[in-house]
């Protein structure tokens, strides 16, 4: 009986601080909230035009709807290890769309959503890296007070 303990209980804590680690880290309560997209690779997203800015929405189940700029997309979040993250069920609207740098905005966004990310958060900045690009998102009410 103890020789079973001494074998179980070191591969319960184990496991269990698998679960610790994974809430100390990136956590799905950090991405509740709706987000604007202010940078990708370093460059501030600039609007020219009276337009709705890009960004999204993640609710509790990790569902997400969003606009990227011309085209509404929706999706589910997937994460792994303490801060991987990628958007996965990927759908969006199909709207014909001026070819100009907010569609390429757009692009890189809804692609780099689908890859896996490596996601930081830090004074209510959330930057997702993906192997091509860096996306930076703002909290939706901290980026509407910046832009008034």
């Amino acid at each position: 009986m103890k020789k079973w303990l001494l074998i179980l209980a070191p591969l319960f804590f184990l496991l269990t601080g698998c679960d610790a680690e994974l809430e100390q880290g990136f956590s799905a309560k950090n991405l509740q909230q709706s987000w604007v997209l202010t940078k990708v690779d370093g460059k501030e997203i600039t609007i020219t035009e009276p337009r709705i800015v890009p960004g999204m929405a993640v609710d509790a189940d990790l569902k997400v709807s969003g606009f990227g700029g011309c085209n509404r997309f929706f999706g589910q979040i997937e994460l792994a290890d303490s801060n991987r993250i990628r958007l996965t069920g990927m759908g969006s609207t199909k709207m014909a769309c001026i070819q100009d740098d907010q569609a390429t905005v757009e692009a890189v966004m809804t692609q780099s959503l689908q890859e896996w990310n490596n996601a930081a958060l830090e004074n209510n900045i959330l930057t997702l890296t993906s192997e091509q690009h860096i996306l930076t998102f703002t909290p939706e009410e901290i980026a509407t007070e910046d832009s008034q």
